[in-house]
């Protein structure tokens, strides 16, 4: 039973949705740009025109073809001729942080030129996930403190030391906080913060999943 309840909970790593701003997003959400062999785009699926498109920029300022970053320019471009994968190159679009894999693409006869593909999704951390869902659901920013206190693993005890209240207001901050975000106990709450993580493309540092997931099974 408790590798089965192990399991459903490394599950909502891979499952679930996030909705921001109308838009919802999912792990399919992965862009795709083909560059050639100067390093220029010259195809984009939808997705990755959404992620290079930066939110806060008005559309009638937006250039007409999305731009890659340099900083993934750049580490395509020093890459050794003998390296077909680059990994890991980090940039931002507006306040949402994204990571890029590169891949080098042999090409036949039919199409003789150099290709590199860069995939393109959402790198976020616990803490973004964290103040995400206290946005949506409409979080005071002291009921985002106990949520915090909660994804640690905190007791009600602890929290109240270290939000400096007591017991008692640390339940009632609680309490409010499930009612807001229409579940019922601590795990469903840190369910929801690992749902938020998990389709924003994050993967917590193993420390940080560890202590969310032992949250999960831990008492008010």
């Amino acid at each position: 039973m408790a590798s089965s309840k192990s399991k459903q909970k490394e599950q909502l790593w891979d499952d679930a949705s996030d909705v921001e701003s109308g838009r919802q997003w999912r792990r399919s959400d992965v862009g795709l740009v083909l560059l050639d062999s100067s390093l220029k785009p010259i195809a984009f699926n939808p997705e990755a025109v959404a992620i290079l498109t930066d939110p806060n920029v008005p559309p009638t300022e937006q250039a007409s073809m999305p731009c890659v970053p340099e900083e993934v320019i750049d580490a395509v471009r020093n890459r050794s001729s003998s390296q077909a994968f680059i990994s890991d190159t980090y940039f931002k679009t507006g306040k949402r942080k994204y990571v890029c894999q590169a891949f080098s693409l042999t090409c036949n006869e039919t199409f003789p030129y150099a290709v590199v593909a860069l995939l393109l999704h959402r790198n976020s951390s616990a803490a973004e996930a964290i103040d995400e869902v206290a946005a949506d659901f409409r979080l005071t920013e002291r009921e985002k403190q106990a949520l915090s206190g909660v994804c640690l693993g905190l007791s009600s005890k602890d929290l109240a030391k270290r939000m400096n209240i007591s017991p008692n207001t640390v339940k009632a901050f609680l309490r409010i906080i499930m009612v807001k975000m229409g579940v019922t106990t601590r795990a469903a709450v840190v369910a929801k913060i690992l749902e938020r993580n998990a389709n924003a493309g994050g993967r917590p540092t193993p420390p940080v999943a560890g202590t969310m997931q032992r949250a999960a099974t831990s008492g008010a």
